[in-house]
């Protein structure tokens, strides 16, 4: 015999003495609780609880296409926060963690990530590794790269001039590994 029940995360559904804890639950203190909304299943043969969320949540896979965001920059590595994914046209807030090394941004030899990112740079990369956070990106290839980026010096907007991006500020060329289709301010 099988019963069903709908709970929220955090919500005890049952103790280790009557049942074992299968999908979507965790144990603390010999309580099962739910991780997800969804519908919890007793099978009462086999003493088994599990929980089918109502909505399983899409995250993006090997492959595809990201927009993130660079919050912290060393000179082989960069840490990003993927906040969209082209393929479901969808956002993620919060934003997932996903990491970019030096070796992945070009065919060509980069000495420094310095030399292609900035700080706060919007970028549309590919996710090579990972079907769930922390993501590994990749920048190479013509489409990929910054899409948007503002000037280090006086932060506004960045436009695309040839290879490079110009501050009309400023009067600053700034260099980056630029998105060829996709930069946002021509």
């Amino acid at each position: 015999m099988i019963k069903k029940k709908i709970v929220t995360p955090g919500e005890e559904i049952a103790v280790i003495e009557e049942f074992m804890g299968s999908r979507n639950t965790y144990i603390i203190d010999g309580r099962i609780i739910s991780k997800v909304v969804g519908l919890a299943k007793f099978d009462f043969e086999e003493r088994i609880a599990e929980i089918s969320p109502f909505k399983i949540p899409v995250l993006p896979r090997k492959n595809d296409i990201v927009y993130a965001q660079v919050f912290k920059l060393k000179d082989n590595v960069a840490s990003l926060d993927v906040f969209f994914v082209e393929k479901h046209n969808k956002y993620f807030f919060p934003a997932l963690s996903a990491t970019l090394h030096v070796m992945n941004v070009s065919t060509s030899y980069i000495k420094t990530l310095y030399d292609v990112l900035g700080y706060g740079d919007i970028v549309r990369a590919k996710i090579l590794v990972g079907n769930n956070p922390p993501y590994i990106l990749s920048l190479k290839g013509r489409d990929f790269g910054v899409v948007y980026s503002n000037c280090p010096y006086c932060m506004t907007p960045l436009k695309r001039k040839g290879l490079s991006l110009f501050c009309t500020k400023c009067r600053r060329t700034i260099k980056r590994k630029i998105s060829m289709s996709h930069y946002i301010l021509t």
